[in-house]
């Protein structure tokens, strides 16, 4: 069985968004913080955050009665309405009142890059591929969110901010086809369709 699949690590990629979180490190660098401590930690705890609901989110359908399909909708709607936030979202200043290092490298991991859209996404495939089969696509698509987090701290005395806000929008509107996918899905399920 090929556990490995390119759409899904893309996927997965798309969904935590590094680059909607390099606002965040900008704050850092304009307050004098270690940056590439920032973005290396906060890229291992996001991941541990996707391992460990990677593993533990599918048995949470049994515990809660939840269907895959309702799953899927509520999870379509999480990711649509992440979309549309990311779209609409002009000043992406999450961490203002955050003045230790280890509050901002909480609040990068999560909810700004393993947030209630990539937990409820990692879920849903865990429990339709199973979790040892999303774990190698978890792995590399988080090996490449730390890639290019490192790369932007390394580069971050010369990142335009109206590049990174553009980038990031345009990986918004793929999120959001993905969200109306997973609701699609889940609504054809659930009515038989």
């Amino acid at each position: 069985m090929n556990w490995l699949s390119i759409a899904l690590i893309f996927q997965i990629f798309v969904l935590v968004n590094p680059i909607s979180s390099v606002p965040a490190l900008l704050r850092a660098y304009s307050k004098k913080f270690d940056v590439k401590k920032i973005a290396i930690y906060s890229v291992f705890i996001a991941f541990i955050v996707a391992v460990v609901i990677n593993f533990v989110g599918p048995s949470l359908f049994n515990l809660f009665g939840i269907t895959l399909n309702s799953f899927r909708i509520a999870g379509g709607i999480l990711l649509l309405l992440l979309g549309i936030q990311t779209v609409w979202t002009t000043d992406k200043d999450e961490t203002s009142g955050s003045g230790k290092i280890d509050s901002l490298i909480s609040i990068i991991a999560t909810p700004l890059l393993t947030g209630p859209a990539t937990i409820s996404f990692i879920t849903l495939k865990a429990f339709e591929l199973g979790s040892f089969a999303m774990l190698p696509n978890i792995i590399l698509a988080f090996s490449l969110v730390g890639i290019v987090f490192f790369l932007f701290a390394l580069a971050i005395p010369r990142v335009n901010a109206k590049v990174i806000d553009i980038i990031s929008k345009i990986f918004a509107l793929f999120l959001m086809g993905m969200a109306v996918e997973l609701i699609i899905a889940g609504i054809k399920g659930t009515f038989g369709l």
